[in-house]
């Protein structure tokens, strides 16, 4: 009952989808999961119907996978996944980054400390979807701040892939994630510079040294 209720006060997929994605980002449901939508259906007390199409949705942000045949799975990152993300982020984002060093201004700035504040917080509260959700906003700003359309655009175009990506550090990586904040602390100091080498340099390793971190963990080939 509690839960029609809820419903009733925004739409239903969209909640259902909020839902969903807490239940991966929080590993309630598991990298190469099958998600059983029958299960799901009856723990939220709703049809079928919104269960679909949250999970297409999903499909679309990256989170879901469907195989014909065999059903609907959490996407599962492997190691090529891995390199293939962070090295084309670091190409894109080291040159965004040096590209809104002639743009930043102290709001900007203003607001990425705030993302760092709001990064610190969802670490202590063990908040895995909140902290994804401060990681993109963090990137997407430095970003968006050059100005540079195109280049915006493949990067936004990686977001659910390195979202995904942030989520399987997290969990194979606890001290890494441990120290996300300081580790962002450094972009913005970079930044902060306005010396264009320092700023490639860190956005460059900030993605760089993660995989080479990565490569070590056995764990990273069969999720």
């Amino acid at each position: 009952m509690e839960n029609n209720l809820l419903f009733n006060h925004e739409n239903l997929s969209d909640h259902v989808v909020k839902i969903i994605r807490t239940m991966i980002l929080n590993g309630t449901l598991k990298p190469g999961e099958k998600v059983n939508q029958a299960q799901l259906a009856e723990k939220l007390t709703i049809s079928r119907g919104p269960i679909r199409e949250a999970l297409r949705m999903l499909q679309n942000e990256g989170l879901i996978k469907h195989e014909t045949n065999k059903g609907t799975f959490v996407t599962t990152l492997s190691l090529q996944d891995a390199y293939e993300i962070y090295t084309l982020r670091a190409l894109l984002e080291s040159k965004a980054a040096e590209i809104s060093l002639n743009f930043l201004t102290d709001k900007e700035y203003a607001k990425l400390e705030k993302h760092l504040d709001e990064f610190q917080q969802a670490l202590e509260n063990k908040d895995l979807e909140r902290q994804a959700r401060c990681d993109m906003s963090f990137h997407n700003l430095i970003v968006g701040a050059s100005k540079h359309q195109r280049l915006i655009h493949m990067h936004r175009q990686l977001d659910t892939q390195v979202g995904a990506m942030f989520l399987t550090v997290a969990n194979i990586l606890p001290v890494r994630a441990a120290l996300v904040v300081e580790i962002h602390r450094k972009l913005l100091d970079a930044l902060r510079s306005q010396k264009k080498e320092n700023v490639i340099s860190e956005f460059s390793s900030h993605y760089l040294q993660a995989f080479e971190e990565l490569k070590n963990v056995k764990e990273l080939l069969t999720i």
